[in-house]
């Protein structure tokens, strides 16, 4: 495949990959931001590379890269002899971001039983006991789903 091919095809998978993570609720821009570090051939991009591959303007990138980087998915870091902010992806994080997602659960559990308690409806106790027996289920089987992992990560 000739290197124009080669940055066509990356750029298809890209935004595929982008519009997943906006499925799963990544914002657009920070979506396209995050599969352009995902898919760079190098270690990261610099902010004028993301600007020039993505096409969004120096704003766009600082913005995506205050939530990225805030939320410890992507890190700064200087390339010697270059004045401009270059970002990757922090590895060993999905782990992490999987299980404070399944931890949330235990609280929506909670906050389900207390409304059961005060429930003064029959239909409203029925779509509050669904609600309790679906994220009860799933905090059981994530939680022996993190064990695996954690096992499998030697943590």
């Amino acid at each position: 495949m000739t290197k124009d091919g080669d940055e066509e095809g990356r750029s298809v998978l890209r935004e595929k990959l982008a519009r997943m993570l906006e499925q799963v609720g990544f914002p657009h821009s920070i979506s396209r931001v995050y599969a352009a570090l995902t898919m760079a051939p190098g270690e990261g991009l610099s902010t004028s590379e993301l600007m020039e591959e993505l096409s969004i303007s120096k704003a766009s990138v600082s913005n995506a890269m205050q939530f990225l980087v805030g939320t410890a998915l992507v890190e700064k870091y200087r390339v010697p002899g270059s004045r401009e902010t270059h970002y990757r992806m922090l590895k060993g994080v999905w782990g992490d971001i999987l299980a404070k997602k399944f931890a949330a659960m235990s609280y929506i559990t909670s906050v389900v039983r207390e409304a059961k308690e005060g429930a003064d409806s029959p239909l409203a106790l029925e779509r509050l006991n669904e609600m309790d027996d679906v994220y009860t289920f799933f905090q059981k089987e994530f939680e022996s789903v993190m064990e695996r992992w954690n096992e499998r990560m030697g943590r």
